[in-house]
């Protein structure tokens, strides 16, 4: 099924006719009779969304809609109403409205948008280990969100002046009229709205519903938000347009007041859409960051250089079968953590890992293992050339003492670091992940002879001579 859908309507032909016509479309339809029963349902389990066909008996639809939004935001309600009604629903919550008898292919194409843009604003699931969830979109924080931009895309220079004329008042917005070749090349250069409001045909048919398409297509302004603004004439087009990407479509008529009143509490909640998508998105890219970056270097982490090792030991992956890596550890780091404290150490730690990202930079990456060891994997170097690789990291870390700024008055702090190089041998038939680990261990292994040679000094496994 594609998504679990709480029907409500009072009468119980409408209610049937939807469910047929729902579960005919692969969704799974569950129905109240009235706003009592489906917000029992509510309190049991958590549908897609909501969809309030009707007069649910026991209270208005605006008045369950205001209750369902107050006690699960994140369930869009879609109803279909008069339009007189259609204001009172917007206001109570509702995330779109619908004429009564709209027919089945616009009803299923404004379901489908539904739930493609609140899948997209949803929080994404939690990653292991962290403490809490992230923080939900508050419309209402010390930090008030900028005024939103909006991109008015019409057939001509004055109906775009209406659209801003009727709209401007109504929303805290700044609203820019254009053109399909400006918007693209705008787009192409990062110049991206909050919204891009866009008539369906522009000088030819179906010019908008092309832009949209193409708008949709890029990366930098796929995830704007769109709606589409279609003639009386061209309702025929609401599916199409919903289907490419429009969160909405909208009446090319604005010029009663509320019918202004509609589109602008339309367009409003578009970008509260837009927006909360976008904060989750960011703290989704957060959280796999966290997954892969040290936080106190920003070096990669074990979680993420050690599969990736894995990879560059891959013959499939790796045909040239050269990868080298360097184990390193900073020497007697226990005792700058016991003599300075341990914001020192973190000091150490921080300076020290730009110092070799530097000297790595262009031949591979760094990541930090965790504690004061690192490793410098290098692909497409031979053991030979990542010795003397290793031998620059060195002088990276000795040429200059380490100055503690946390610690005022310290003298700056000399560092030295122990190494092991290791280049991957040929083994055919051994898995990629038994020749990273192999690597590793010859590298690890060198390591712990260099550091019981006295330290300050690396060694190339294999070879018994310390540098």
């Amino acid at each position: 099924m594609s998504g679990q859908i709480l029907v409500v309507d009072g009468a119980a032909t409408n209610r049937i006719t939807l469910k047929v016509r729902l579960a005919a479309a692969c969704y799974d339809p569950l129905t109240a009779r009235d706003g009592a029963e489906a917000l029992a349902i509510l309190s049991r389990m958590r549908p897609t969304m909501v969809l309030i066909g009707g007069s649910p008996g026991d209270m208005s639809a605006i008045e369950l809609c205001r209750r369902i939004v107050r006690t699960d935001p994140a369930i869009p309600v879609m109803m279909t109403v008069p339009r007189h009604l259609r204001v009172g629903a917007l206001t109570a919550g509702a995330a779109a409205v619908l004429d009564s008898g709209v027919n089945e292919m616009n009803l299923l194409a404004r379901i489908r948008g539904l739930m493609r843009d609140h899948a997209s604003a949803d929080p994404e699931p939690m990653l292991a280990g962290m403490a809490e969830e992230q923080a939900s979109f508050d419309l209402g924080s010390a930090q008030p969100a900028p005024p939103a931009s909006i991109l008015l895309v019409a057939e001509d220079a004055a109906v775009g002046l209406g659209w801003r004329h009727a709209l401007g008042p109504r929303l805290a917005a700044q609203l820019r009229i254009s053109d399909p070749d400006r918007a693209l090349s705008e787009a192409a250069v990062g110049l991206v709205p909050d919204l891009y409001l866009i008539a369906a045909d522009i000088a030819q048919q179906g010019d908008g519903l092309r832009l949209l398409s193409e708008l949709r297509s890029r990366r930098s302004s796929r995830n704007a938000g769109f709606a589409v603004v279609l003639n009386s004439a061209r309702q025929d087009m609401m599916s199409v347009a919903l289907d490419l990407g429009a969160g909405d479509v909208l009446p090319a008529t604005l010029a009663a007041a509320d019918e202004a009143d509609e589109a602008a509490l339309r367009v409003a909640a578009l970008i509260r859409r837009k927006r909360s998508a976008d904060i989750h998105r960011a703290a989704a890219e957060h959280e796999r960051s966290l997954a892969r970056i040290d936080p106190l270097t920003g070096l990669a982490n074990r979680r993420f250089a050690l599969p990736r090792l894995a990879e560059l030991c891959d013959p499939l992956l790796n045909p040239s079968r050269d990868c080298a890596v360097i184990a390193i550890d900073i020497d007697r780091f226990k005792q700058v953590n016991d003599s300075y404290g341990h914001a020192a150490g973190d000091a150490v730690l921080i300076e020290l890992a730009s110092r070799l990202e530097q000297a790595v930079a262009g031949r591979g990456f760094m990541a930090r293992l965790g504690g004061e060891e690192f490793l410098a994997v290098l692909p497409d170097i031979s053991q030979s050339e990542a010795a003397a690789l290793a031998v620059r990291l060195r002088a990276a870390v000795v040429e200059r003492p380490f100055v503690l700024t946390c610690r005022d008055g310290w003298p700056p702090l000399p560092i030295t670091i122990s190494a092991g190089v290791a280049g991957l041998m040929p083994d055919p038939g051994a898995s990629a992940q038994s020749l990273a680990v192999a690597l590793l261990e010859r590298a690890d292994a060198a390591l712990l002879n260099a550091k019981r040679s006295g330290r300050n000094r690396l060694i190339v496994a294999g070879l018994d001579a310390a540098a």
